[in-house]
């Protein structure tokens, strides 16, 4: 199961958190930190961090012998915080901060294996969490058994997009829709981002979101194209210059340093000399990328077709491209035909345009 970890290019101001310790302050808005994390030093520290407030530390945490210090901590709406290890680059999973008694069980060579119980949120995260697992790989399942994962994905999906429904006002229901976006179809997506409009717009997270959304809608499957251009060494090239001049044209958004879009590489270049004599024109678009770096890469890889260079961020703010390689089909008059293409869906769905 894909999910959207937060990367620092979406980290960014989501609450103005306003947390202090609070050493025995009788106050009702009080999270209160504890419980197990194996694998530190005997005596050593995690740092709490405010994932979705530019990774602002909030307070430091002492664990002796494996066990956590109890701390607590005034919070005056809940955040959502991740558990980092001084001076080690290792992000536990995120978890809420909340009013109550937070329970905290982990380990430091397994940063996935954290578990947080003991308040409403986290109760209902973890909930989310463990069906999740269940798609990752399903257990207790005997080797004759068939998986339908289509259905176990169709509840999961459903499970999730009431859950962001049911808390659209609060930061439970908009980091669900952070994780888990991608498993939504566009028409959800748009759904659930106009449900929750009302509570976040304006916060950067959730426009820069909620943009991509609708760029996305705007150049789905049977869509006219969305030009755009970029520079590179006094030229100017646009995606106009080659989509909407009367072929099919199989456009790959990619990067020189992106793993999964070298491993497309080779299925475009098939594509391209299989069908090059019919008309088709592959062409890439670097993205997110220094030009150096895509010069590189395309002798490399022995890449024949064009380019777009330095196109950065161009390119995926007009198509709302969250993740790379982003691979488009295009038909002869610029209509979108297809999105989302990887392996052998380029070679299914260029046997169908021309009539293989």
């Amino acid at each position: 199961m894909k999910k959207n970890r937060l990367g620092s290019g979406m980290v960014a101001a989501l609450l103005a958190a306003l947390c202090f310790v609070c050493d025995g302050c009788a106050n009702e808005n009080v999270a209160r930190l504890e419980g197990t994390m194996a694998g530190m030093e005997a005596t050593d520290t995690l740092l709490l961090i405010d994932v979705l407030n530019e990774q602002r530390p909030l307070v430091s945490i002492e664990v002796k012998d494996g066990k956590i210090t109890p701390k607590e901590l005034a919070v005056d709406y809940p955040i959502v915080v991740v558990l980092q290890p001084r001076n080690r680059a290792i992000n536990l999973l995120p978890f809420v901060l909340e009013p109550g008694t937070i329970v905290i069980e982990g380990d430091i060579a397994n940063p996935y294996s954290l578990k947080v119980s003991g308040t409403p949120l986290n109760e209902e995260w973890q909930e989310m969490e463990k069906m999740a697992k269940t798609l990752e790989a399903p257990k207790d399942v005997d080797e004759n058994t068939v998986v339908d994962m289509p259905t176990l994905m169709a509840n999961f999906t459903s499970a999730v997009r009431e859950k962001i429904l049911a808390h659209k006002d609060d930061v439970l229901g908009f980091f669900l829709y952070v994780e888990y976006r991608e498993a939504f179809d566009a028409e959800t997506q748009m759904e659930l981002v106009t449900a929750l409009a009302d509570r976040w717009t304006g916060n950067d997270v959730f426009d820069q979101l909620a943009n991509s959304v609708k760029n996305q809608s705007s150049t789905s499957a049977g869509a006219m194209f969305t030009d755009f251009e970029a520079e590179y060494e006094g030229k100017v090239q646009r995606l106009s210059d080659y989509v909407g001049k009367g072929n099919y044209v199989l456009v790959d958004f990619w990067a020189s340093w992106c793993g999964p879009c070298r491993q497309e590489i080779p299925n475009l270049i098939e594509a391209y000399e299989r069908y090059k004599d019919k008309g088709l024109v592959v062409l890439g678009v670097a993205t997110w990328d220094k030009p150096e770096d895509t010069k590189k890469a395309i002798a490399e890889l022995q890449i024949p077709y064009p380019q777009i260079m330095n196109a950065q961020k161009a390119g995926s703010d007009a198509y709302g491209i969250e993740g790379i390689p982003e691979i488009i089909l295009f038909a002869p008059d610029g209509t979108i035909v297809a999105r989302h293409l990887r392996g052998s869906a380029i070679g299914y769905q260029l046997r169908e345009v021309y009539g293989e």
